[in-house]
């Protein structure tokens, strides 16, 4: 059986009830929500937690079609109290009736059991007379503490019986709860860790937060169309029966025309459904009224819709339709839809089932169909390709045909991160154009290089686009436009600056004639790109401008037709400290990306909001996105975009948790080319090294060979893995390349003339001054802070903050560093930088030290570092030096284990310590004994 999860609030409201009724007589619960949405788990778990508490407790359930039976349920109930009752005897009479209800309470209302529970389940299906008693049966005295819980489904439920028990205004005995989606954290639980995290959230989107639809898309789902949906596959036959069960009821007409519409689509048209299921309007409308009674459809706001009640049901309906009917129906859709002048699209379902091998009227419009819904649906759109090249005859005079096939295959392909097939269609689709240089054939090589540099084949993609350039007239043309911008992107990756603004220009010129809005913002950002790398702030700030103009004015469509734009000015942005501006780009196209399904895009999105996140102090967001990132580089496979997500979520790792070590899988990586972002990663592994204490091997991995000036390429970062490496070297007691790399880091600053930059210059002044110049190394630390505050970059300005705390101590200002360590601790700790919060209060113990070598032994505690503790984290550190396990810890003060656990991590943070035995003794060393017990009244100050 599955975990129960999600329901706490739920479960917390019955076990209120049953409190209450303890204190005054009957109450009644009425437990609400859609069928599968975990109604009977609920009452199964608060049953037995009602008889843990000493509850007696009766269940039972009315089931479709007990009208002739009246009391069903409670007789079920009677006979679970051990009466000896024949079903065909149950009363039929209103005073009969209620002399068994009478009964039931009365010969289970021992003395043994404090309160009598009675748990009735799908009620909605339950008669009149049995509605009535029941009614009766909550306002009358009862003889013993009564709690009824009834569940049922509020859209199948006769009014009479929702009116009665949750519509009486005033009745404070009555109490509902409704069942709503369970969240994405307890679906992750249900799902289990064997499945990816982009899996888990299409998962849990398509199925709504309904647990019974996310088992049943778990065990169908083929793929990913999108992280907001899943590609349905033929669903199991036990969940297959189970939803499609409830339909037994439905009449021999309402079958046909449930069928129909199952074949007409998740949501459709009732006139379409007549014309598939070949009946008369009227009879289709009867028969929607009666699957609607039943809740299987439900109508569509705003028109003339109907839909399924959910695309699980949908598809459990479908696959139960026969195979030769869905044939013979689809064809019939397909007709009607023509009669209408549908368009593709609505077309293409029905068309891609029944076609025949050679219909060329059918590939025109699972083609056109397909570029109708590539940029919303590209998985759909990329399925309806593949049924279009299976239908189109393998003859010479349908190969440009096949070839355009292939490459539009190719794009859809590449965009949901399928790479390896992207690139197999378009080495067919090359191998089949005439080597001559034409347009088609330069958009095939242009996108051939975008995917071999997305699979980090940088030396295939370079030969490949020179060779195909060269081939080229040299005049203008759109062809030569697009092998550039990808050539640049490539001379870009390789440092060569101006070769890519060059590049860069003759694409933007191109698009400009063209008036092609997306590739202008495209050309524009990558010019923005290219011109901070060759040292032109100015006009890289013109083109940045210039493209974040486009990119706000696009309409969604447009935007999501544009997200290759939107991430290069992302990343121009964040290059130009313009990180607000970048959050405001990030937040939409990521969205635009998990919901068109454009996988290797939203790989390298998360990438910028990871950095852009953790810069701004949103470290928990920042550790999330990297850990969503490095699913979805898994998922789509590129070496490149898996070895930056990983080293981005154990940096974050390593900035999130107090205590960090070395990450296997990083140090399993192989160091990365050369070429833009390169640096950054290098500063991230430096990073890295430093939180695990082994700088020398990261040092060793992450050295780029030539250490006398800084390269061309990655300029952008340079300033930040100098001031990373700064550290490094100061870590290994190597000063004099210390002072290197910090006059490296004034270099670069001093050419960008950002204030991030000169910031993080400044701060690596700062660190090389403070051990022997100390006066300097408080205003370098200083001018840090504000220049890095005033860019945005609040954790690093806080970096700096401490960094002045040493020297101020050492100038005699102890107070003015005590007072700055306390701010910059409480931010760290406010941002979830524990690691850093951690170094904070080492830092503030080396100050209390030294005020304490000063001011006697009076001050020992605050030595130690237990004065940071507060009120409910010592209590947690005198039970534990103790010797008390966890587990009694918890069971000492009445909370649970992992509430202990946090406060342990909290404490050894706070006190820069890693064992309990340490603990121990630094609580033994306050003078207080070890076995001292904790006032039992303190607060619990958290």
């Amino acid at each position: 059986m599955p975990p129960f999860v999600g329901r706490d609030t739920e479960l917390a409201v019955l076990r209120s009830g049953l409190e209450a009724t303890g204190r005054a007589g009957v109450r009644v619960v009425a437990v609400t929500g859609d069928p599968g949405i975990g109604k009977t788990r609920l009452l199964s778990e608060f049953g037995e937690l009602a008889r843990r508490r000493g509850a007696r407790v009766v269940s039972s359930s009315a089931t479709r079609g007990q009208r002739p039976q009246p009391l069903a349920p409670l007789v079920d109930c009677d006979r679970c109290a051990n009466r000896k009752t024949d079903p065909g005897e149950a009363p039929t009479g209103a005073t009969a009736s209620i002399q068994l209800v009478r009964d039931l309470v009365n010969r289970t209302g021992d003395a043994d059991a404090n309160s009598l529970v009675v748990l009735v389940d799908d009620m909605h299906w339950a008669d009149e007379t049995t509605i009535a008693l029941l009614t009766q049966l909550v306002r009358t005295p009862s003889p013993v503490p009564l709690l009824v819980v009834l569940a049922y489904r509020p859209r199948q439920a006769p009014v009479r019986l929702h009116t009665a028990l949750v519509g009486a205004p005033g009745d404070e005995w009555v109490r509902e709860v409704p069942l709503g989606p369970i969240s994405e954290q307890d679906a992750q639980t249900l799902l289990g860790p064997q499945s990816s995290v982009p899996w888990q959230w299409a998962v849990y989107r398509h199925s709504d937060g309904n647990p019974l639809h996310l088992h049943a898309l778990a065990a169908a789902a083929t793929g990913l169309c999108s992280t907001a949906s899943v590609v349905v596959g033929e669903l199991p036959v036990t969940l297959r029966m189970r939803l499609v069960g409830e339909l037994e009821a439905a009449s021999p007409l309402s079958r046909i025309v449930l069928d129909a519409a199952a074949v007409a689509g998740e949501v459709f048209e009732p006139a379409l459904v007549a014309q598939i299921g070949q009946c008369r309007d009227a009879e289709v409308h009867r028969a929607l009224d009666e699957l609607a009674e039943l809740d299987v459809v439900r109508p569509v706001a705003g028109g003339r819709l109907i839909s399924f009640r959910h695309a699980v049901l949908w598809r459990a309906v479908y696959d139960a339709v026969s195979p030769g009917w869905q044939l013979v129906a689809h064809d019939r859709a397909a007709a009607a839809l023509r009669r209408r002048g549908a368009p593709p699209e609505a077309l293409a379902p029905h068309v891609a089932r029944t076609a025949r091998p050679g219909d060329l009227t059918a590939v025109s419009i699972l083609h056109r169909a397909a570029m109708a819904v590539q940029h919303h649906a590209p998985v759909t759109a990329a399925h309806w390709l593949r049924v279009a090249l299976r239908l189109l005859p393998h003859r010479p005079d349908h190969d440009q045909r096949r070839v355009v096939l292939l490459v539009r295959l190719a794009q859809l392909a590449a965009v949901v991160g399928e790479l390896l097939a992207s690139r197999d269609a378009l080495h067919e689709a090359l191998r089949m154009l005439q080597r001559r240089p034409t347009t088609r054939r330069a958009y095939a090589v242009a996108l051939c290089v975008m995917v071999e540099l997305s699979l980090s084949r940088r030396a295939e993609a370079g030969a490949l686009a020179r060779a195909e350039l060269a081939a080229l007239p040299a005049a203008q043309s759109i062809g030569r436009a697009m092998l550039s911008f990808e050539l640049a992107c490539l001379e870009l990756a390789a440092g060569r600056a101006d070769a890519a603004r060059e590049l860069a220009a003759v694409a933007y010129a191109a698009a400009q004639r063209h008036r092609a809005c997306s590739a202008e913002a495209t050309t524009l950002a990558l010019l923005a790109v290219a011109d901070t790398a060759a040292l032109d702030m100015p006009a890289a700030r013109r083109h940045l401008d210039q493209a974040v103009d486009l990119l706000d004015a696009m309409l969604d469509g447009e935007f999501v037709r544009s997200l290759r734009a939107a991430a290069w000015v992302i990343e121009a942005e964040v290059l130009h400290e313009r990180f607000d501006d970048a959050l405001r780009h990030l937040d939409r196209a990521v969205s635009a990306a998990q919901h068109s399904g454009q996988l290797l895009l939203l790989a390298r999105l998360y990438a910028a909001l990871v950095v852009t996140l953790q810069v701004k102090g949103r470290l928990p967001q920042a550790q999330e996105c990297a850990q969503r990132a490095a699913e979805v580089a898994t998922a789509v496979g590129g070496a490149r975009e898996i070895a930056v997500a990983r080293i981005l979520q154990a940096w974050m790792d390593s900035q999130v948790r107090a205590t960090a070590g070395t990450d296997p899988e990083v140090d399993a990586l192989p160091v990365l080319p050369d070429g833009p972002y390169s640096l950054l990663v290098r500063r991230l592994l430096v990073e890295i090294g430093l939180a695990g204490g082994n700088v020398a091997g990261y040092l060793t991995r992450t050295q780029l060979g030539d250490s006398s000036g800084p390269p061309a390429s990655d300029l952008c970062s340079q300033a930040g893995w100098c001031e990373a490496m700064t550290r490094a070297e100061l870590a290994a007691g190597r000063t004099e390349l210390a002072a290197h790399w910090a006059d490296r880091a004034d270099a670069v600053a001093a050419v960008l003339d950002l204030p991030g930059h000169t910031g993080l210059a400044l701060l690596a002044r700062a660190q090389v001054l403070a051990a022997d110049d100390p006066a300097r190394a408080v205003t370098a630390a200083q001018v840090a802070a504000r220049e890095l505050a005033s860019a945005g970059m609040v954790v690093d300005a806080a970096r700096a903050r401490m960094v002045a705390v040493g020297p101020l101590a050492a100038l005699g200002l102890v107070d003015d560093s005590y007072r700055e360590i306390k701010a910059v601790q409480a931010a760290f700790e406010g941002w979830g930088a524990h690691r850093l919060a951690r170094q904070a209060v080492l830092e503030r113990r080396r100050l209390a030290a030294r005020s304490s070598r000063r001011t006697g032994p009076d001050d020992r505690e605050e030595a130690a570092g237990l004065n940071l503790l507060t009120r409910r984290e010592r209590q947690v550190a005198v039970l534990v030096s103790q010797g008390l396990t966890n587990r009694r810890v918890a069971q000492e003060l009445f909370v649970t284990e992992k509430t202990v656990e946090m406060h342990l991590a909290n404490i050894f943070a706070k006190l820069g310590v890693s064992s309990r035995a340490v603990v121990a003794r630094l609580i033994g060393a306050t003078g207080q004994p070890v076995g001292a017990a904790v006032p039992a009244g303190e607060a619990a100050a958290t």
